[in-house]
């Protein structure tokens, strides 16, 4: 196969564009990511549209109210064990069908809002033969440990035109995930954060702890660390990454917020003592957009080997504090 093609930096901009960004149903990482994106494309005179499921949809809708989000079918991802083929391999009918679903309401709405180009934050069916589309990924070598799935990973992302990659050419941040060899086209257009520096809030938490991926893994996490969280002096601050809720919460010198916007991260992640949160590649990003790297507690997703590569890099290379496995948390002994 030939030498790929690599760019570094955004492609040039052509005012009056019209995008359609279509936003992975996976947590919320893809739709914070794909939020600073949609401002890059916008400051650049760029008209682009949404288009999500889920809870990635609720969110990209209070971040832009003045938006209309498009329905995109959902994939639904959940993590029922800490075995990444097992989980793939028992949810890989669905995901099928939800390429062919999705592809066709691509289509639909190419159309419809005369696009121009389609950008698909991890959705694989979210491309058009007659229209230029680029895949946004950070992993372009996935960490399956099972050959076939590896290989039907590369070849659904050949059929996109370019993948862009949120991270410098040099992939001080993504490694070996964003590997380009074996692809022909290849951008890296720089971290992608929605998160920017700001006035902090008065308070001054001990914890914050910002939750986030697919269940059950998400909710699992979040009773270990409650429970935890009541035996340490506070105070402490959970937010759940649960947009479709409102209550606060406050008890045991913990306050459990169910969704935090972008103001209110960039104000009160900087006041925390510690961070605790998943090591997926979007929180990542933000983290390093306000300089938090000598704090931060992370806690891959188990089954996730994505993120368990994150952690250890993040750890061995000072940009984080500690990593825990999700059944070894202990953060009395870390903090306490």
């Amino acid at each position: 196969m030939p030498q790929a093609i690599i760019h570094s930096g955004m492609p040039p901009s052509l005012p009056g564009r019209r995008n359609l960004l279509c936003v992975l149903d996976w947590g919320l990482g893809h739709a914070s990511r794909s939020l600073a994106l949609l401002r890059a494309l916008e400051k650049a005179g760029e008209l682009t549209f949404l288009a999500s499921c889920g809870r990635a949809r609720k969110f990209l809708e209070q971040e832009r109210p003045d938006l209309t989000v498009y329905e995109l079918p959902a994939y639904d991802v959940r993590y029922p064990t800490g075995n990444m083929p097992l989980n793939v391999g028992l949810q890989l009918p669905k995901w099928l069908r939800t390429i062919a679903r999705e592809k066709r309401q691509t289509a639909r709405l190419v159309e419809e809002l005369r696009i121009d180009r389609i950008i698909s934050d991890s959705r694989f069916g979210c491309y058009h033969p007659r229209v230029e589309s680029v895949m946004l990924t950070h992993q372009l070598h996935p960490i399956f440990n099972f050959g076939p799935m590896s290989w039907s990973y590369v070849k659904y992302l050949r059929r996109f035109r370019e993948v862009w990659v949120p991270d410098t050419a040099d992939r001080k941040m993504s490694g070996r995930l964003s590997d380009p060899k074996g692809y022909k086209k290849v951008r890296f257009i720089g971290p992608l954060s929605r998160l920017e520096p700001t006035k902090p809030a008065p308070e001054n938490w001990r914890t914050l702890s910002l939750l986030s991926g697919p269940e059950p893994m998400r909710s699992r996490l979040e009773k270990i660390l409650l429970g935890q969280l009541r035996q340490l002096p506070g105070p402490h601050l959970l937010i759940r990454g649960v947009p479709d809720e409102e209550e606060v919460v406050e008890e045991h010198r913990i306050v459990v917020k169910p969704f935090a916007d972008r103001q209110f991260l960039a104000r009160h992640l900087p006041i925390a003592q510690h961070i605790i949160c998943r090591s997926g590649y979007s929180t990542l990003m933000d983290l390093a957009a306000l300089n938090l790297s000598a704090k931060i507690i992370l806690i891959p997703t188990p089954g996730q080997t994505e993120q368990e590569l994150l952690a250890q890099t993040q750890v061995q290379s000072g940009d984080a504090l500690a990593a825990f496995a999700q059944g070894e948390i202990d953060l009395a002994g870390l903090i306490g």
